[in-house]
């Protein structure tokens, strides 16, 4: 019985451990502040209308602000600490009397650190220009959310652009661009993936270049798919794009 009851005293200590670190959000608030926690702080402010009632919302990606999350990487080149603090994107509703609404919340690693995307391989958020401007990583077009990740390795790249929609009270991805690219001093390979889960195709667009005669050599795939699955933000997590690449891409190319 002692055992037992040490056992059952362990488990509420770990229970209780996981809801210590989680964060506590308004649902409701007058200003963007006020869904910034205390020892955070925010990394990206984008406005636009994303329900369609012509009232700019807000996505706010924040970003923990403690010190002790700066580290160096074992065997890599870089000197300098990364910083592994974790990352939340908070989406935020706004109203005619211009009270904001927290509609969506990923706090699931899906935007992951510096930090952690280079020490695990990972994407994580930068500019399409690829200027580092984080401000460009996360837009609003045509009322759907993009959000843009990037990984930059010795020979190679891949990027990918989430598309996510407000559709049955919740943001769907409806649509997931990929791109890798590798090269070396004689050609280089880019594969383009463009999946819309929406429509149920993936058009896969395929180009080698040789540097040094300019010559280029492409491809272009279009699939019909069986998409039942529904991907949420709420619940995307750090390899969610890489699963759905493996389950409807290169899947269909063995």
């Amino acid at each position: 019985m002692k055992k037992k009851g040490l056992f059952f005293s362990f488990l509420l200590f770990i229970l209780c451990s996981f809801n210590l670190l989680a964060e506590n959000f308004p649902q409701k608030a007058s200003k963007v502040e006020d869904f910034i926690p205390k020892g955070w702080k925010k990394l990206i402010v984008e406005k636009g209308d994303l329900n369609k009632d012509k009232i700019d919302d807000v996505v706010l990606v924040i970003e923990k602000n403690d010190p002790k999350n700066f580290k160096k990487i074992e065997e890599s080149s870089r000197s300098n600490p990364m910083n592994f603090n974790p990352r939340i994107i908070l989406i935020l509703f706004k109203d005619k009397n211009s009270k904001y609404t927290l509609v969506a919340k990923n706090d699931k690693n899906f935007i992951v650190s510096s930090g952690y995307a280079s020490e695990e391989g990972l994407e994580s958020l930068d500019s399409p220009d690829y200027n580092d401007n984080l401000s460009k990583a996360v837009t609003i077009k045509n009322n759907t959310l993009r959000i843009f990740t990037l990984a930059d390795y010795i020979k190679a790249a891949t990027s990918t652009t989430y598309i996510f929609r407000y559709q049955n009270n919740r943001f769907e991805l409806i649509g997931l661009d990929a791109q890798s690219i590798l090269g070396d001093t004689e050609y280089v390979n880019t594969r383009n993936y463009s999946l819309n889960l929406s429509t149920k195709k993936l058009i896969i667009h395929n180009m080698s270049e040789k540097l040094e005669s300019n010559v280029k050599k492409e491809e272009k795939i279009e699939k019909n798919l069986n998409i039942t699955e529904i991907y949420t933000l709420d619940t995307m997590s750090e390899t969610s794009g890489v699963d759905i690449l493996d389950k409807y891409v290169f899947e269909i190319k063995k």
